[in-house]
């Protein structure tokens, strides 16, 4: 089908948008990489930093998404993809640093009003996409992200968590090593959790009148 001016002018557009989108995330994934494996083989102790550095850097990276107008959405995947190539390069563990970048993100975009299932399923397929490339253990590093992830949710609330939990699943279905119970058995963490508080919450309130009405009998007395 041939196109006129327009058709062509929108073509073009789009076409060297998308190429300067895909450069971009090229670039993130080398840049956090690059922090990542130079932080921590400096460090000496990789393991000891491995969660403060994975942290900071994946927090770094989040901020400039947003000073450029990338959005976080778009940008999860390759942040996360650059994280576990990092971790990867000084021999630290995968599994460990998946999980810390799901949260990072995802309380990030619970901060910034991104949808936070969105980025949690960009991050774990940057997570997945990157063990995969490393041939590190795919389904241990899966579950571990998927985890994080919903444990995070879950402080922003129970439905996230839900809302996470089965965006997740669809994203992890059919990885080697990942069960659905492991997702199932994740996103009913925090609903036990938010019910254990109410529970407590209630018993504590249940204590308390008691003892106020036995105080104003006695100072009525």
């Amino acid at each position: 089908m041939s196109l006129g001016r327009a058709g062509s002018a929108v073509r073009d557009g789009i076409v060297d948008s998308l190429t300067a989108l895909t450069r971009i995330e090229g670039e993130i994934v080398v840049l956090v990489r690059s922090a990542v494996s130079g932080t921590l083989g400096a460090a000496g102790t990789v393991a000891d930093e491995l969660v403060i550095v994975v942290r900071d850097v994946v927090a770094g990276a989040v901020q400039a998404t947003e000073q450029v107008g990338t959005g976080l959405t778009a940008s999860a995947k390759s942040i996360a993809k650059g994280v576990v190539l990092g971790v990867h390069e000084v021999g630290g563990d995968i599994a460990t640093a998946a999980a810390e970048t799901v949260t990072t993100v995802i309380r990030h975009a619970a901060a910034v009003g991104a949808d936070v299932s969105s980025v949690a399923r960009g991050a774990v397929d940057g997570i997945v996409e990157a063990t995969a490339e490393t041939g590190g253990n795919v389904g241990r590093v899966a579950t571990a992200a998927v985890r994080g992830a919903i444990k995070a949710a879950g402080e922003i609330g129970t439905d996230t968590a839900r809302t996470v939990a089965d965006v997740l699943a669809g994203a992890v279905r059919g990885i080697k090593g990942v069960r659905g119970a492991t997702v199932r058995k994740a996103v009913k963490a925090p609903a036990k959790k938010a019910a254990k508080k109410a529970a407590k919450k209630a018993a504590k309130k249940a204590v308390k009148k008691p003892a106020k009405k036995a105080t104003r009998r006695t100072l009525k007395k």
